[in-house]
């Protein structure tokens, strides 16, 4: 197994290096909210660098509703969305069933910035709080639950600072943090990294927040 193969187990199955066509979309008419916030401000002479932020946005509980009862049809348990993330091969299974179900993410992930009062989360926590009214737990607070399993895994310290900064995903490698840390490199190269993360994320989402 070549490097490129390797790597997109780790990421969940995801093609590397690859070029997707896709159709050229429909003309939008509508015009982004956030260009018409700021043409205003500009009108009004005043400044509009937070004219419009994702607060503004009102998110139509048709459709939330509509999505809810997509993923319903995925997780029947909050147990079931936790176990969805416990290995590698779970989580390629859960992209793949919710890619099936065409739910709309970006108006979930739009929606749980919202809820978190912009603070970035996990996409599992927020299946879990929004549809098994779960509290929402933000990425930070869950990273602070892990001196427990990190300890014993030191090399995914450095996955974690990476995780907070990524709004709506699921804990993951990139081939950029793998390339910065000798420890995770030399796992990669060994082919060892697959199954400590398999590990890691059976803990991680297990973890009791």
């Amino acid at each position: 197994m070549n490097d490129n193969e390797y790597l997109n187990i780790l990421e969940y199955g995801k093609p590397s290096g690859t070029i997707s066509i896709k159709p050229h979309p429909e003309d939008v008419i509508d015009v982004d909210p956030e260009i018409i916030a700021n043409y205003k401000s500009f009108l009004k002479d005043e400044t509009y660098t937070n004219a419009y932020d994702i607060s503004d946005r009102i998110i139509d509980e048709l459709s939330l509703q509509r999505e809810k009862t997509k993923l319903k049809r995925i997780f029947g348990s909050s147990d079931q969305v936790i176990e969805s993330a416990s290995s590698i091969n779970n989580i390629k299974i859960m992209k793949e069933d919710i890619k099936f179900e065409e739910v709309d993410m970006n108006l979930l992930r739009d929606y749980s910035f919202i809820k978190s009062g912009e603070e970035n989360i996990d996409l599992v926590d927020f299946l879990k709080w929004f549809l098994f009214d779960e509290v929402l737990v933000q990425k930070q607070r869950r990273v602070l639950c892990c001196d427990g399993i990190i300890s014993d895994k030191p090399s995914f310290k450095h996955v974690l600072e990476d995780y907070q900064c990524n709004h709506f995903d699921v804990l993951r490698i990139s081939r950029e943090v793998i390339q910065l840390n000798q420890s995770l490199l030399e796992l990669f190269k060994d082919r060892k990294l697959v199954s400590m993360f398999d590990s890691f994320l059976s803990e991680f989402y297990r973890l009791k927040i």
